[in-house]
C-alpha cells in the first residue's frame, strides 16, 4: 500500500495519484520559484478585541464565531480579484496585483475594504451575538512577488516593506474603519470620498505617516436611491438574459451598445436594470455604473439626466458652491487630457458652473469624449431613467453617443414608457448596435407565482385571486401593490375587494395611511420623485425628528425609499417607491393647496441652492409656473410674486440652457418674455439672451431685431454700460449679415463704454473693433485697438485676451511685420490654455491665412488641415467649414484644379444658404477655375457674387470677387462688364491685404487682355512688398507691364525671376504663367531658349487643365518649330 503524502490515506499499489485527493503519490521535483518586482496593494484586516474575548472561551465556540468571518472575508476579497495570502487567527492578509495584475488594483483593494465593513455589519445583523468589529489597513508599494506560490499551502506571495507598513496601518485604523497610505490615497482620491486620518509614527519609519480614511465610493448612481427587492424575478428571465448578453457583448467587443427597456408603468423596467446591477456586483472585475433620471417638468429639463451622471462621477452635490463644483469637476478630469480646459468648459454647464455657449456639435463632441473616458479602463454602464420625459436634445445626444463612440466597452441603458416612441418614432433607429427590449404583460400563471411569493404563507381566496388576475392585466406592480394593500389592512387570507387599476389600488393603500403621514407624502410629491426630509419638514412646519420617524415608517410600508447618498449635503434624501405612488399623491391635492405647496417647495430649494441657484433654475421655474397656473385657475388675483419668480427663473433656466440646448433656451426665454410686460425691468436682459439663442440657431435677422429692441430699452432706462454690451453683440450679428452698418454699431458701443468706468465690456469692444479694422484693411488702427484691449485687460486683472492678441498679430503681418506671426501663435496657445472653443478655431484659421502670405500655399494647406482637425475633433463644424474655404484656395494655387473645383461649389452653396460671408472665397475659386479651364458657361452668374461682396464691403473680399467675375466675363466675351468691374476695383483704394496681392497678376492679365494698359498700371499702384506673397505678385506684375511696354528682353528676365519665385513659394498657376510670359518674350526676340520655358509651361497648364493658356502655349511652340524649319 502507498500512503498519500498530502492527505495520509492509503492507496493500492500501482496508483500514481491518490484516489481520495488526486495528489501525486510519487515524489515530485520541486518547482523553481520565479520572482519579480511588482507594485501591489496589500490589505490587512484584524478583529478588534477577539483575542481577549477568546481567552477563556471554549475552542469550538471560538471556531464557530470566527468561521463565518473567515468565509465572508475571503468571499469579499476574491469578489474584487484579490488573493488571500493567509489567515493568522483573527487576522487576514490579502494582496491585490499579484499574482495577476489589473490596471485598477488599488481601487479594487479599497472597494474590498469598504465591502468588508458592510459585510461585518451584515454578519452582526444576522447573528447579534457575534458582535464583530474590525480594523483595516491598506498600503500600495513595490514588493517582490513569488510567481507560482501556493498560498493555500502556506507559501507567501509577496515580501517587502509594503506588507509591514500595511500591517502597521491596520493597527492605527479606527474601530470599524480603514486607514490607507498616502500612495493608496493619491491613486484613488477621485474614486472615493476620504477624510484625513491622524498621522501616526510606525516602527521602522523616521517620519509620521500621512493616513486617510475612505468613507464611501463616489455615487454609483446619478440618482442613488437604494434598490432592494425581496421578491424573486418572475417572467423576465429571457429579458434579463438578453440584457446581460448585450452588456457582455459591449465588454468583450469594446463597443458601445444602446438598449432601451420599454414597458408600461409598473412593468418592471427599473427592476430589470437592478438585475443587471446585481449581476455586475457578482461579476469579476469592476464596472462603472452611473445613473441619471429625466424629470417630468414640462418637456423635460435640458440634459438633467446627463448632468446627474457627470455630477455623480465628480462627487458634486446640489448644495456645493459654484467654486466647489468647478474644483470637483477639474479634479475628476484626467491630468493627461490634451484638451483639459476645453473639456472642462463644455462640461461646466451640466454641473451648474457658468460657461460660454457653444454649438451643439462641439458640445456633443466634448460630452462624448467624457463618456468614452468613463469606459476607457473598463466596462461602464450609463443608465438614463424615464426617457419618455427627456428633452429632444438629450435623445439626439444619446443617438450621437451610440453612433460615434468607438473602442470602449460602454452600455447605454435607457428605460421608457411606450409613449417615447409615439413622440419620437425613430429614436435609436439609425444608431449602431441599438436594440429595444419590450416588457410584455405577465401571463396569469406568472402573475399567480409572483403573488404567491409575495404572500409567503398566506393564500388568497379563489374568488379574490381570479379577480386579481383579471384586473392586474399582467402588471407586476399591480400584484405587488395589491398584496401590500392587504397587508396594510390586515386582510391577508381574507376575501377582499380588488381595485380597478394600479392608480386606484395605490389610492386605496394611501387611505390606510394616517392623515398626517398622507399630507407628508403629498408635500413630497410636489417636490418630485426624489425629495428631501428637510424640505417636507419645512413645507409642513414639522419637527425634523417627526419627519425622520414618519419616513422610516413609510419606508417600511414600501411607499418611499431612502437614498444611499444625498445630492444635498446634510439632507436625508428619499425617493418614492414607484413614480405612480408619487403621481397618485400629487393628484389628490386640491389646486389652491397645490399652488401653495409649489410656492413652499420653491422657497426651500432657493434657500438650499444658494449660489448654485442657476443649476436648479429649471426646477424653480417649474414650481413657480405651476404655482402661478394653479393660483390663476383657483381664482387667486394676487399672483405678482409668482410672476416675478417665474420670470426670474425662466430667464436663468434659459441662460443655463444656452450652453446645453439652444431650442430649450429659446423656449424658456420666450415664455419669460410673455410674462414680462413692456415696462418690466428684466425685459432688455431677456431680449438679449433670447437673441443669443436665435443667433446660435442661425436666425440672424430675428436676433438683430431683438437686440435692437433691447438697446432701445436700455437707453430709455439710462443703462449705458448694458447698452454698450448689447451693442457689441448687435455689431457682431450685423457683421455676420454682411451689413456695413456693423462699423457704426461697434463705434457707438465703444463711445458708450468709454464714458463709463472701464470693465470687461470695454475690453471686448476694443477687441472686436480691432477685428473689424483688420478685416477692412485698416491695419494700423487695428494694432492700436488690439493693444488697448490687451493693456486694459492687464489693468483690470483679466486673463490675457487671445482674440485681441491674434488681431494684433494679423494686422502686423499685413503691415509686413513678420513678428506678427509670433503674436498669432501665442494667441493660439492662450486660447488652448483658456479652454476656448470657437475662438480657438477662428485663430487657427486666420493663422493659416497669414502663413499662406508668408510661407506659401502648401504651408497654408498644412495649417488649415490642422485647424480643421482641431475643429472637427471638438465638433466646431461651423468654423471648420469656414477654414475649409482656405483649403479650396490652397488647392487651386497648388495646381490641384480638379480637387479644388470638386470642393468649391458645394462648400460655397452651403455657406451661401446659411448666409455666411465666407461663401465668397470658394465661389471665387469656382468662377476663376472654370474660366481658366475654358468652360465659363458652366459657372453661375457672377453678378450674385459681385453683389454679395459689395454688400459685405470688405476690400479683400471685393478684390477676390471682382477679379474672378471679370476673368469669367472676359472668358464669356463680355468685355464691357469686365472692364467696368476692374474700374470699380480701382476705386476701392486700399490694396494692402493679402487677397489683393494674391490676385494682382490675374487682375493685370485681364486688364491687358482688355487692351487697357493704363488701367493695368493704375491697378498695380499702391501695392507694397509687405509679405513674400506681395513681393512675388509685384515681380509678376512688373514683368507683365514691361512686356506690354515692348521691352521683351527685360520682361523675359523679370518673368524668369518671377517663375523661380513662384516655384519656391509653391504657387503652380502663377509659375506657369510666368514661364509662359518668359517664353513669349523670348520667342518675340527669336531666342531659341523660348522653347524650354514654353515646354515647362505647357506641362504645367496641361496638368491643371487650363485649356486657353495651354492653347496659347502650344501655338507659340508651333510657331517656334515652324521658324526653326
Amino acid at each position: 500500500m502507498a500512503t498519500c503524502p498530502a492527505c495520509g490515506k492509503e492507496n493500492p499499489e500501482g496508483f500514481q495519484f491518490c484516489g481520495f485527493c488526486t495528489a501525486p503519490l510519487t515524489e515530485q521535483p520541486a518547482a523553481t520559484l520565479l520572482e519579480e518586482r511588482k507594485v501591489v496593494t496589500v490589505l490587512f484586516c484584524d478583529l478588534v478585541g477577539f483575542t481577549a474575548a477568546s481567552e477563556h472561551a471554549d475552542p469550538e465556540d471560538v471556531r464557530a464565531r470566527i468561521r463565518p468571518y473567515h468565509a465572508r472575508l475571503r468571499q469579499e476579497i476574491e469578489r474584487y480579484s484579490g488573493t488571500v495570502e493567509k489567515f493568522i487567527g483573527d487576522a487576514v492578509m490579502a494582496v491585490f496585483g499579484a499574482p495577476v495584475s489589473h490596471e485598477d488594483d488599488v481601487e479594487r483593494a479599497v472597494r474590498a475594504g469598504l465591502r468588508i465593513l458592510d459585510a461585518i455589519a451584515e454578519l452582526n445583523e444576522e447573528d447579534p451575538e457575534l458582535s464583530l468589529q474590525v480594523r483595516i489597513g491598506i498600503n500600495t508599494g513595490e514588493a517582490v512577488v513569488a510567481l507560482g506560490a501556493r498560498p493555500e499551502e502556506g507559501e507567501g506571495i509577496v515580501t517587502g516593506d509594503v506588507v509591514n507598513t500595511a500591517s502597521r496601518l491596520q493597527g492605527a485604523a479606527l474601530v470599524n474603519g480603514i486607514a490607507v497610505s498616502q500612495t493608496t490615497f493619491r491613486a484613488t482620491e477621485r474614486i472615493f470620498e476620504y477624510e484625513p486620518h491622524e498621522a501616526v509614527m510606525v516602527k521602522g519609519k523616521t517620519e509620521p505617516l500621512a493616513l486617510y480614511r475612505p468613507l464611501a465610493a463616489r455615487a454609483r448612481f446619478g440618482s442613488d436611491v437604494t434598490r432592494t427587492h425581496t421578491t424573486p424575478l418572475v417572467g423576465r428571465e429571457l429579458e434579463k438574459s438578453l440584457l446581460v448578453g448585450t452588456f457582455e457583448r459591449a465588454a468583450q467587443q469594446r463597443s458601445c451598445q444602446l438598449v432601451t427597456i420599454v414597458g408600461e408603468p409598473g412593468a418592471g423596467k427599473s427592476r430589470l436594470c437592478m438585475e443587471l446591477f446585481g449581476y455586475l456586483e457578482d461579476r469579476p472585475g469592476l464596472t462603472r455604473w452611473r445613473q441619471g433620471r429625466c424629470l417630468p417638468y414640462g418637456d423635460g429639463i435640458a440634459f438633467w439626466a446627463l448632468g446627474e451622471i457627470v455630477k455623480a462621477e465628480c462627487g458634486i452635490l446640489d448644495t456645493d458652491s459654484p467654486e466647489e463644483a468647478e474644483a470637483k469637476l477639474e479634479r475628476a478630469l484626467p491630468r493627461d487630457e490634451p484638451d483639459l480646459l476645453w473639456l472642462k468648459a463644455r462640461l461646466a454647464p451640466l454641473v451648474g458652473v457658468p460657461g460660454e455657449p457653444a454649438a451643439q456639435e462641439e458640445t456633443f463632441t466634448a460630452w462624448r469624449r467624457f463618456c468614452e473616458r468613463l469606459a476607457a479602463t473598463g466596462p461602464a454602464v450609463l443608465v438614463f431613467e424615464d426617457l419618455h420625459w427627456a428633452d429632444e436634445a438629450l435623445l439626439a445626444f444619446l443617438e450621437h453617443l451610440a453612433d460615434w463612440a468607438e473602442g470602449v466597452p460602454l452600455l447605454l441603458l435607457c428605460t421608457a414608457r411606450p409613449e417615447l416612441y409615439e413622440q419620437h418614432l425613430g429614436f435609436g433607429a439609425n444608431a449602431r448596435n441599438a436594440q429595444r427590449i419590450n416588457l410584455p404583460p405577465l401571463t396569469d400563471e406568472e402573475t399567480a407565482r409572483l403573488v404567491a411569493s409575495l404572500l409567503e404563507r398566506s393564500l388568497l381566496s379563489a374568488e379574490t385571486q381570479q379577480a386579481l388576475l383579471e384586473r392586474a392585466g399582467g402588471n407586476p406592480l399591480y400584484a405587488e401593490e395589491f398584496v401590500r394593500l392587504l397587508s396594510d389592512r390586515g386582510e391577508l387570507g381574507e376575501t377582499a375587494d380588488v381595485p380597478d387599476s394600479v392608480h386606484a389600488l395605490i389610492a386605496a393603500r394611501l387611505d390606510t395611511v394616517p392623515a398626517e403621514r398622507k399630507s407628508l407624502l403629498q408635500d413630497a410629491a410636489v417636490l418630485g420623485k426624489v425629495f428631501w426630509a428637510g424640505a417636507v419638514a419645512e413645507m409642513g412646519e414639522r419637527e425634523p425628528r417627526e419627519v425622520e420617524l414618519a419616513l422610516h415608517e413609510l419606508s417600511r410600508k414600501e411607499l418611499v425609499r431612502p437614498a444611499r447618498i444625498s445630492s444635498m449635503e446634510g439632507e436625508a434624501e428619499y425617493g418614492f417607491w414607484h413614480v405612480l405612488v408619487r403621481d397618485v399623491c400629487y393628484a389628490q391635492i386640491p389646486r389652491a393647496a397645490r399652488s401653495a405647496r409649489h410656492r413652499a417647495a420653491a422657497a426651500w430649494i432657493e434657500r438650499k441652492a444658494g449660489e448654485r441657484v442657476e443649476d436648479l433654475a429649471d426646477v424653480l421655474a417649474y414650481h413657480y409656473l405651476q404655482a402661478l397656473d394653479l393660483a390663476r385657475a383657483a381664482g387667486d388675483a394676487d399672483t405678482a410674486e409668482l410672476e416675478e419668480g417665474a420670470v426670474r427663473y425662466l430667464g436663468l433656466a434659459g441662460e443655463r440652457a444656452l450652453g446645453l440646448d439652444v431650442d430649450r433656451a429659446e423656449n424658456h426665454l420666450a415664455r419669460a418674455l410673455e410674462l414680462a410686460p413692456a415696462g418690466h425691468s428684466d425685459r432688455a436682459s431677456l431680449l438679449e439672451r433670447w437673441a443669443l439663442a436665435a443667433q446660435q440657431r442661425g436666425r440672424l435677422r430675428e436676433a438683430r431685431q431683438a437686440l435692437e429692441q433691447a438697446v432701445d430699452l436700455l437707453r430709455k432706462h439710462g443703462e449705458p454700460m448694458a447698452a454698450g454690451r448689447v451693442l457689441i453683440r448687435l455689431g457682431l450679428v450685423v457683421h455676420r449679415l454682411g451689413d456695413p452698418q456693423a462699423e457704426e454699431v461697434l463705434a457707438e458701443a465703444h463711445e458708450l463704454l468709454e464714458a463709463e468706468p472701464p470693465g470687461p465690456e470695454l475690453v471686448t469692444a476694443y477687441s472686436y473693433l480691432a477685428g473689424r479694422d483688420a478685416l477692412t484693411g485698416r491695419y494700423a488702427e487695428a494694432v492700436v485697438k488690439a493693444e488697448r484691449s490687451l493693456a486694459l485687460a492687464a489693468e483690470l486683472g483679466l486673463p490675457e485676451q487671445a482674440l485681441a492678441l491674434h488681431w494684433r498679430g494679423l494686422a502686423r503681418c499685413s503691415l509686413g511685420e513678420a513678428d506678427g506671426l509670433v503674436d498669432m501663435r501665442r494667441a493660439l496657445e492662450l486660447a488652448l490654455e483658456q479652454g476656448l472653443g470657437r475662438e480657438t478655431g477662428v485663430i487657427h484659421g486666420n493663422l493659416a491665412d497669414v502663413v499662406w502670405a508668408y510661407e506659401g500655399p502648401q504651408a497654408a494647406l498644412d495649417a488649415e488641415e490642422e485647424a480643421i482637425a482641431f475643429c472637427e475633433r471638438r465638433g466646431i463644424t461651423e468654423v471648420a467649414r469656414q477654414v475649409r474655404t482656405g483649403v479650396v484656395t490652397a488647392l487651386a494655387e497648388l495646381g490641384r484644379t480638379q480637387q479644388a473645383l470638386a470642393e468649391a461649389a458645394p462648400l460655397a452653396d452651403r455657406l451661401e444658404a446659411e448666409g455666411d460671408i465666407s461663401h465668397v472665397p470658394p465661389r471665387v475659386v469656382q468662377l476663376r477655375l472654370l474660366a481658366e479651364r475654358g468652360t465659363p458657361e458652366q459657372a453661375p452668374a457672377p453678378e450674385q457674387l459681385v453683389a454679395a461682396a459689395r454688400s459685405i464691403g470688405f476690400p479683400d473680399l471685393m478684390a477676390l470677387a471682382f477679379t474672378a467675375a471679370a476673368q469669367l466675363l472676359l472668358a464669356q466675351r463680355q468685355t464691357d462688364q469686365a472692364q467696368a468691374l476692374l474700374r470699380e476695383l480701382e476705386q476701392l483704394g486700399t490694396r494692402a491685404g493679402s487677397d489683393y496681392g494674391s490676385v494682382l497678376p490675374s487682375v493685370l492679365r485681364v486688364a491687358l487682355a482688355l487692351d487697357d494698359p493704363p488701367l493695368a498700371q493704375r491697378l498695380a499702384i499702391g501695392v507694397e512688398p509687405v509679405t513674400p506673397l506681395h513681393e512675388h505678385a509685384l515681380a509678376s506684375a512688373q514683368a507683365q507691364l514691361t512686356e506690354d511696354a515692348g521691352d521683351h528682353r527685360s520682361a523675359a528676365q523679370l518673368y524668369e525671376q518671377a517663375a523661380e519665385r513662384w516655384r519656391a513659394f509653391g504657387n503652380v498657376p502663377e509659375r506657369a504663367y510666368a514661364l509662359l510670359g518668359q517664353g513669349r518674350c523670348l520667342a518675340a526676340l527669336g531666342d531659341p531658349e523660348a522653347e524650354g520655358a514654353l515646354r515647362e509651361a505647357r506641362e504645367l497648364f496641361a496638368s491643371m487643365g487650363y485649356k486657353p493658356a495651354l492653347a496659347e502655349t502650344e501655338a507659340l511652340l508651333g510657331e517656334g518649330e515652324i521658324a526653326a524649319v
